[in-house]
């Protein structure tokens, strides 16, 4: 009896109250997996308190690693996921912790003659302080959970803002091609003008030239204002306020990556899956609280304590043992709860393992279309209608068509670019989301309509 005490007092002064190794586990987990340079997580400490590599990070145009890394250091959110470890770290090191010892003192005066006498008792319970290492285990897998959802939320938090980073991207080059739309569309209404000024026109058609360069006016502003929208989501998502929301991008949206032979697995989807991970940590921790419960069954209430009397001028020393017997409550409710709670998990985690393949499944399809639809656009459909105005343009100069059919094939490749734009974003959003799912977060895609061909129908006669 006297080791396995010895042994629960050791034990309780293993568990440490530092969160730093949780941080850098974590820290090493998210910078592997989202293939990320090694960084330092902010302490709790300064929690309103802006790191500096932030502004260094800032300091020059953003792209999209950099913006993750932004997000990392200083979004408040993962911070108070982050936070949530050190609830699990401290229900840890109280679980280990052996029960205080009692001390009770009792003063008696007889009366008369009788001297003052004095009983001293201490007392500990032997039940618990065995018990502690066991409880202490099944804590320490919580934590081991609480570490895995951590990391995971930090995953989630680097997919959203590259997401959010390659949106805001496109929005500025949509922009920039419908200001190109709305230029050319005001070149046209003024050739018209000059020509209904002269009686070469209609008034039908002027009128037709000025409704589409309105149109065209805001549409500009609607992509203006869809520009703003996303910047603010995206500086929401780097915890930026003030002088800090002036970042610039450090280029336009790059052309799709293909999926290459082997990239992607079952395999190793699911060897990455944190969700999987978390929900393993959780089972273990259940099936450690059936074998604390199992051990509550049998082991009785025990009590050890020492007992000193004075009466007069001795002492009166003595032991005594406490020993509740199992009779009626041997831990039948809490053996029941706990193996339902731990099959509960293990059919979730299988759960969560067919959803990991099914999730892989259905992200590489649309990797691979959303890659080829934007390759597409890009290597024929924009080169074609870029074609088309050339030849357009080189009837124009052979005085066999006018400047409003040039116009019209120029509002067409603009058209064609701005398309290209939306199925280059899906790819990207696809992509992400696989690279999500690979490095052991399965969260659902994002994933723009695909543009149906009446988008394209631009006439390219001009209708003069």
């Amino acid at each position: 009896m006297t080791r396995l005490v010895l042994i629960s007092l050791l034990a309780s002064g293993c568990a440490t109250t530092s969160l730093s190794k949780d941080l850098s586990t974590i820290e090493d987990t998210v910078s592997a997996r989202a293939g990320l340079e090694k960084f330092a997580l902010p302490g709790f400490d300064v929690a309103e308190a802006t790191p500096e590599e932030v502004d260094q990070l800032l300091a020059q145009p953003l792209t999209a690693d950099a913006a993750v890394r932004v997000a990392l250091l200083n979004n408040r959110q993962a911070r108070a996921a982050l936070a949530e470890v050190g609830i699990a770290r401290g229900e840890l090191v109280q679980a280990g912790l052996v029960p205080n010892p009692e001390f009770e003192l009792e003063v008696r005066d007889p009366g008369g003659a009788q001297p003052t006498q004095i009983d001293i008792g201490l007392e500990l319970n032997l039940s618990n302080t065995f018990l502690a290492p066991l409880r202490a285990g099944v804590a320490e897998a919580k934590l081991d959970a609480e570490r895995w959802r951590a990391a995971g939320a930090l995953l989630d938090l680097t997919w959203s803002t590259r997401v959010a980073f390659y949106e805001a991207q496109a929005l500025q080059q949509k922009l920039e091609l419908r200001m190109r739309a709305f230029a050319s569309q005001q070149a046209s209404y003024e050739t018209a003008l000059e020509l209904s000024n002269v009686g070469n026109l209609p008034a039908l058609n002027l009128a037709d030239e000025l409704a589409a360069v309105e149109l065209a006016r805001v549409q500009v502003a609607e992509a203006e204002n869809a520009l703003l929208d996303g910047r603010e989501a995206l500086t929401r998502k780097l915890g930026l306020s003030g002088a800090r929301t002036a970042w610039t991008f450090a280029g336009p949206l790059p052309a799709p990556k293909e999926l290459v032979a082997g990239e992607a697995s079952e395999a190793k989807a699911l060897s990455a899956s944190l969700e999987l991970s978390e929900l393993l940590s959780r089972a273990e921790a259940a099936s450690r609280k059936v074998g604390v419960a199992k051990t509550e069954s049998w082991l009785p209430h025990l009590a050890a304590g020492f007992h000193g009397e004075r009466d007069g001028n001795l002492w009166e020393l003595g032991a005594h043992v406490t020993v509740g017997l199992p009779v009626f409550d041997r831990a039948q409710g809490k053996r029941l709860a706990a193996q339902s709670e731990y099959d509960g998990l293990r059919a979730r985690a299988e759960g969560q393992a067919l959803q990991v393949r099914s999730a892989l499944r259905m992200t590489m399809n649309r990797v691979e279309s959303a890659t080829r639809r934007a390759r597409h656009y890009s290597e024929r459909l924009v080169p074609a209608r870029q074609q088309a105005l050339a030849q357009t343009l080189l009837q124009y100069n052979a005085m066999q068509l006018g400047v409003f059919q040039v116009l019209a094939a120029q509002r067409a490749v603009t058209e064609a670019a701005i398309s290209q734009v939306d199925a280059t974003l899906d790819a990207w959003r696809a992509r992400a989301s696989l690279n999500l799912l690979l490095a052991g977060r399965s969260s659902p895609l994002v994933l723009g309509a695909i543009p149906g061909s009446s988008s394209m129908a631009v006439e390219s006669s001009g209708g003069h």
